[in-house]
């Protein structure tokens, strides 16, 4: 499969906000944060940060290799699971929710970069090792954000009475009836059988839903080395107990992070993330909720379990994995347990990332370098030419429609659809036609006279013609235009957010995947268009 790839800046894009545009430009108040700048001086630095500061790879590795039990694992990830006991392994880290059937196309974008950049590292820091690690958000439990996927114009939900953190949730019937959906939508594609096969084979009765993604990515992408994490583990919380301690005092958080926030606001930002008196949900089977604090004692939010302060502490000291981290504490846990050096996220994950720099502080955690992640329209050879015949580019398509059919034809309108310089010269023509006749016999002049007008007025009459041809010509290339812009901007929105990587995959197969990574810019943050053949 052929590839060719052009590359646009975010700014020209229109779909990133400001505080983006300003991190990637490295230009803006943001940096006189003790930020660590997006590039190889960035890493460095993060690398060397990171071998001050002692993870627990004993506990790390164990866990994955028991996650990976019963799993057929590739060399490559067997080889960076053991490469993570040694003190000069690093990880690149993504991270997502486990979405019905990996949701919208960046779920693999993120963890593509990561594999690139993991790659990139290791050419430049020849001495060290680097994983790319795809941690799961097993914990999540906002199954209407979840539920959903995208495929050719067509919503298909997933339908539930389930509760609780999505990764916990079981596939049941309703899910397996949308698989048979899906293959009467894509089993007409030369890959949609597989791409179904594959999601059959994975998302199994009774499988939960942590554990069905987990066994596609790694299916799909083990083979560059790539270590998925579902951090849903109690050998794991009990690293964290210490903090979530620390976040129990209500108000201790949101003290340390007041100032942060404070500064982003007064510097024009708004806020991602909204930072609570306690960051922690109380996490069982069907339940995650809030834990809040009311006069002296703990209560889960919308339930009657309450807890004093020892019932509260013993309960968390014997069950670390009930205390699941929020968005605010959901990175620094991330960053205890991985050797991270660089975290991938998009424009939302970089805005929440920042102002979180306090807590890393308090708690003596390395903040890593924060890579906005790689973003891709996705054009088929077919659109790129429709394009070219109109005479332009899936880069011009970021702008209007309107702005778009009023650059190509005002300029042709003018000179197609107006007959006032063939006007001006007729005119002329006849005003020669009428002295020349009154010099051969004055009664001659009035006949000429009439000519002219019969001929300005058929002009008018042609220029007219000319203009309803232009209009419907307008209106052709109109349509052909927002056919286009529906396709490759679907609902308005940008293609990654909006559609799944079933109908790409069902087109080109699985070296999609090695194509993506070949046209994936490790630290050059740039939006880049790609033709797929």
């Amino acid at each position: 499969m052929a590839i060719t790839s052009k590359h646009i800046s975010y700014h020209k894009t229109g779909y990133f906000n400001p505080l983006v545009l300003d991190y990637i430009n490295q230009g803006s108040s943001l940096f006189s944060l003790p930020l660590l700048t997006p590039d190889l001086s960035g890493l460095k630095k993060a690398i060397e940060q990171r071998q001050q500061f002692t993870t627990n790879r004993s506990v790390l590795v164990a866990h994955l290799k028991s996650q990976y039990e019963g799993i057929d694992l590739l060399p490559s990830v067997r080889e960076n699971i053991e490469r993570l006991s040694l003190s000069n392994t690093f990880t690149i880290t993504t991270a997502h929710q486990n979405n019905l059937f990996t949701g919208p196309l960046y779920f693999f974008y993120k963890i593509l970069h990561a594999i690139r950049l993991a790659k990139y590292c290791k050419e430049h820091f020849p001495d060290q090792y680097f994983v790319p690690v795809f941690y799961m958000g097993s914990e999540d439990a906002d199954l209407d954000e979840l539920n959903h996927i995208h495929i050719g114009g067509t919503t298909y939900q997933w339908n539930t009475a389930q509760q609780g953190a999505v990764g916990r949730m079981k596939v049941d019937q309703e899910l397996q009836s949308l698989l048979h959906q899906l293959e009467g939508e894509l089993g007409v594609l030369p890959y949609g059988k597989e791409w179904v096969d594959m999601l059959s084979q994975f998302y199994r009765e009774n499988e939960t839903m942590a554990r069905a993604t987990f066994r596609l990515v790694n299916h799909l992408l083990g083979k560059f080395g790539l270590v998925v994490i579902d951090a849903d583990a109690k050998n794991l919380k009990q690293l964290f107990t210490p903090i979530c301690s620390f976040d129990l005092e209500a108000g201790q958080t949101a003290s340390l992070l007041d100032t942060t926030f404070k500064q982003m606001k007064e510097w024009g930002y708004s806020s991602q993330a909204y930072v609570r008196p306690i960051n922690l949900f109380y996490l069982k089977e069907g339940l995650r909720q809030r834990l809040e604090k009311t006069n002296d004692n703990w209560q889960v939010v919308g339930t009657a379990l309450e807890f004093n302060k020892q019932q509260l502490l013993e309960e968390l000291n014997q069950y670390p994995d009930r205390f699941s981290p929020n968005v605010i504490l959901r990175g620094l846990y991330q960053s205890l347990i991985l050797p991270d050096i660089a975290f991938i996220g998009g424009g939302s994950e970089v805005a929440y990332w920042i102002p979180l720099l306090p807590l890393f502080e308090k708690m003596g955690i390395p903040y890593p370098v924060l890579v906005l992640r790689n973003s891709f329209l996705l054009t088929s050879t077919e659109q790129s030419l429709a394009l070219e015949k109109m005479g332009l580019n899936a880069a011009d398509l970021f702008e209007p429609v309107q702005v778009l059919l009023k650059r190509f034809y005002v300029a042709s309108d003018k000179q197609n659809s107006s007959l006032e310089e063939e006007l001006a010269y007729l005119q002329e023509f006849y005003q020669k036609l009428v002295l020349k006749a009154e010099t051969v016999d004055y009664t001659l002049k009035g006949h000429a006279e009439s000519i002219g007008k019969t001929g300005g007025r058929l002009l008018r009459g042609m220029e007219k013609k000319m203009a309803r041809a232009t209009k419907r010509k307008y209106a052709d290339t109109e349509k052909k235009l927002c056919v286009l812009k529906d396709a490759l901007f679907p609902a308005g929105q940008l293609q990654e957010r909006y559609d799944n990587m079933g109908f790409y995959y069902a087109r080109y197969g699985n070296k999609i995947f090695d194509q993506l990574i070949e046209a994936s810019l490790p630290l050059d943050p740039r939006f880049t268009i790609v033709t797929l053949d």
